[in-house]
């Protein structure tokens, strides 16, 4: 696997992969992927989309990727304002059942590169109600259990749990709770990383019970093991993209 970027602050995830295949997983992003070299398969809502070179999968949409004898090019974009919703409409992309699909070479690089650099480009992550901003960026910066955690962020935005709660789902997609797991894993990804420590330490350093419990959260979340992923880990320097 080569990875092009992992950066927590915009939200901003780039990989390439070389024949890859997921369990179902959900992930709090929207994910591009485009085959780099022959096509892939995605199961999505029941679904087999079959000899894709280019897809969209939108957020907390469960799905399954399998590209055998195939290279992938995945870019994870966390979007929770309506910038993204916005390019998808000048683009006229609609995620149907939560996918957009495509099965020819036309422009799919094109709109790779073009959603890479939106997401650089503009602020993607930030909420619109500041309720829920202020909360993603305690959240950020504090390590605290979900308990914990939910009183001091209704007591910073003045509401009860369950309405918190449900801004909280409405503008991010996700409950607190599991945006808290997403904010360990990205964590604990960024640590190993950039750490250069063994996956065992970084994912107590970020708050997991044990190794276990961060290795069901990544295949949960990202649908492998992160032995799988990063095995052969490789790392490019910004200055390899090739967009």
């Amino acid at each position: 696997m080569k990875i092009y970027d992992f950066d927590i602050k915009k939200g901003i995830y780039n990989f390439e992969f070389d024949d890859l295949t997921t369990e179902k997983h959900a992930h709090p992003v929207v994910e591009f992927i485009s085959a780099t070299s022959g096509t892939f398969t995605l199961r999505a809502k029941g679904r087999t989309y079959e000899n894709l070179e280019f897809a969209i999968i939108d957020q907390n949409t469960e799905h399954k990727v399998v590209a055998k004898s195939c290279s992938v090019s995945i870019l994870l974009v966390e979007s929770y304002n309506s910038q993204l919703s916005d390019f998808f409409d000048r683009k006229g992309i609609l995620l149907k059942n939560g996918v957009f699909i495509r099965n020819v070479h036309e422009k799919r690089e094109e709109l790779f590169s073009e959603a890479y650099h939106l997401a650089v480009s503009k602020d993607l992550k930030t909420p619109a109600d500041k309720r829920i901003n202020t909360s993603i960026k305690f959240i950020e910066e504090n390590e605290l259990e979900y308990k914990d955690l939910l009183s001091k962020l209704t007591s910073q935005a003045l509401l009860s749990d369950s309405r918190l709660s449900h801004l909280f789902k409405e503008h991010i997609g996700i409950s607190i709770k599991k945006y808290l797991v997403w904010n360990k894993l990205r964590q604990a990804i960024h640590l190993y990383l950039n750490k250069g420590t063994s996956l065992t330490d970084v994912s107590l350093q970020s708050g997991f019970f044990d190794q276990a419990h961060f290795s069901n959260s990544f295949k949960n979340i990202l649908g492998i093991s992160p032995s799988k992923a990063y095995n052969s880990r490789i790392l490019q320097s910004q200055n390899n993209r090739k967009f």
